[in-house]
């Protein structure tokens, strides 16, 4: 069981690595990956679950991957008519998520659970990662500019200015790479933390229980 837990907490760091350190530290670009994420996670499961009760084992995982690039490249392609900018600048960025561990993991978990149940179950995990991902862009996009993006109308994203970015001072640090790496590091240790103190607590009241 121990073993299960911190796998699920050890799948969140190639995600982290991989899909949060090189994407521009705006609002919207982490909301548009982000709702590519639940689009796929819903998407893989369905199929995994299809190709399961056709009995194609075989060929799970061309199948599943080809999907999965399939639905990334229409999903950019309505970028590119929609929203340009935001297409070219996340560039080959789009492509992470289908080929990100923390994905596959789960679109591969569970098998054994009845379709409705893995659903949920995967849909929770990627709610949990959504949220804590646009926590942290939200975060990068005021601190680090002082400013808010999300869509905009004409294909445009707009710019809502907070504050004056000459005022961001030190935070303005977590605009650039090695300050988003260090953002980074203190998410995933601040994760690890308030797992290991819920595992302590749950042992402690289990040892309550049992006296």
């Amino acid at each position: 069981m121990q073993l299960i837990e911190k796998k699920s907490i050890y799948k969140y760091l190639p995600l982290h690595l991989a899909l949060l350190i090189p994407i521009p530290g705006r609002f919207v670009y982490g909301f548009t990956i982000v709702l590519e994420h639940i689009i796929l996670t819903l998407i893989g499961t369905l199929i995994n679950s299809l190709i399961n009760k056709l009995n194609l084992k075989e060929l799970k995982t061309v199948i599943i991957m080809l999907t999965m690039i399939s639905v990334t490249i229409f999903f950019r392609q309505i970028l590119v008519v929609t929203y340009t900018e935001i297409a070219l600048t996340l560039g080959y960025l789009i492509f992470l998520p289908p080929i990100s561990l923390f994905l596959i993991q789960i679109i591969y978990s569970d098998l054994e659970e009845p379709l409705p149940v893995r659903l949920k179950t995967n849909l929770i995990q990627t709610a949990v990662f959504s949220l804590n991902s646009l926590l942290f862009f939200l975060f990068r996009d005021i601190a680090g500019f002082g400013t808010f993006t999300f869509y905009s109308g004409n294909h445009m994203f707009f710019e809502k200015v907070l504050f004056d970015s000459d005022n961001v001072g030190i935070f303005s640090f977590f605009a650039t790479l090695p300050g988003v790496l260090v953002l980074a590091a203190m998410v995933l240790f601040f994760s690890l933390f308030i797992h290991e103190k819920m595992k302590i607590q749950k042992r402690v009241e289990l040892q309550n229980d049992l006296h």
